[in-house]
């Protein structure tokens, strides 16, 4: 489906091709038909055609302005210009924007179809040719991105990762590319609470003008910090979870506020990006690996006193659901597994 407006100051003209042309076999929708160049560029504003079908004379802005103009808004844009047989300097300025459909009023159904089927044809080429660039542009990014990752993860001091960018600068045409890359290991090496400080390293880099390689460098050592930090305060968590598993009070809240200081949601994200545990489950692995443990080494201790040593309050009820979901089996169960495995 295609976009198509209409600009030309004689509503008889725009009347008769809204008329005239099978809008519906061309898959052609007509989104405007506008009086004036002006009221195009403020249709254009909202609702941006595919097609432009404008008239060259119209009152304030000639069409070919107006091509200019549109053309600046939207890129892919096909025009075509309507004229009259004397305008020739318009049809060889019209070349200049880059028109191939000149039409000499008074124009026939057939000729206006025809023209708007090669422009559609012009549109796709467009599009196709706007995709496999997108298509390079994001293999190139995501190449790029790895290589960027890979400096955050390796020992490179800050002049060596500054001379790497430099390298890497010279195998793209444009730098947004290599720009592009870093937001995504940004937006990709930091957890969601952490946006706000990807987004100030972002704007540094957007800020940093036509050389923005060593705020590039420094927001990547400051990426490497982070990475750091978040594996330091993970292995703080697991260290605590087993220091400390018999305690009932033990959540993430409570190593949020007791132990870490730092936002329950944010480290709760970050633990399980590097266990790929949610933090309750990992804390029930513990508790239940100590349980079984007890099992094998005291076999009279009760299931209300397993319970209480690995965090459970006393409660038996409560254990033995907990036990069952970890182990797929009941405590008494795994006894009796255990007494068999022994008699062998």
């Amino acid at each position: 489906m295609y976009k198509l407006l209409l600009a030309d100051d004689e509503s008889i003209i725009r009347e008769g091709i809204a008329a005239m042309v099978n809008w519906g076999a061309l898959d052609v929708t007509l989104c405007a038909s506008c009086a004036d160049a002006f009221a195009a560029l403020d249709s254009m504003t909202d609702d941006m055609p595919d097609l432009l079908l404008t008239d060259v004379r119209m009152p304030g802005m000639t069409g070919l302005e107006l091509i200019e103009r549109a053309r600046l808004m939207n890129p892919m844009l096909e025009s075509m210009v309507l004229s009259g047989f004397e305008e020739f300097e318009y049809a060889r300025q019209a070349m200049k924007y880059g028109v191939r459909e000149y039409l000499v009023k008074p124009c026939t159904k057939e000729e206006i179809e025809d023209a708007i089927r090669r422009a559609c044809l012009e549109v796709d080429k467009r599009r196709e040719r706007a995709l496999q660039l997108r298509g390079e542009r994001e293999d190139q990014v995501h190449r790029l991105m790895v290589a960027l990752n890979e400096i955050v993860s390796g020992p490179l001091p800050v002049e060596g990762i500054e001379r790497r960018l430099l390298e890497m600068e010279k195998t793209v045409q444009d730098i947004s590319v290599l720009r592009d890359a870093l937001f995504a290991a940004l937006t990709g090496g930091v957890e969601p609470a952490q946006a706000e400080w990807a987004f100030s390293m972002i704007q540094d880099v957007l800020h940093a003008g036509e050389h923005p390689v060593p705020v590039m460098a420094a927001c990547l050592v400051k990426l490497r910090g982070t990475g750091h930090e978040v594996r330091g305060f993970v292995q703080q968590m697991t260290d605590y979870v087993h220091e400390n598993y018999s305690n009932e009070a033990l959540s993430l809240q409570f190593i949020a506020d007791e132990v870490l200081y730092r936002n329950a949601e944010y480290i709760g994200r970050a633990f399980s990006h590097a266990t790929g545990l949610k933090f309750s489950a990992y804390l029930l692995k513990v508790r239940m690996e100590h349980a079984k443990a007890l099992m094998a080494a005291h076999r009279e201790m009760r299931s209300y006193e397993i319970a209480e040593q690995v965090g459970m309050g006393g409660n038996p009820h409560y254990f033995s659901q907990m036990f069952r979901k970890y182990t797929g089996i009941t405590p008494k169960e795994y006894r009796a597994r255990m007494d068999v495995s022994s008699e062998k």
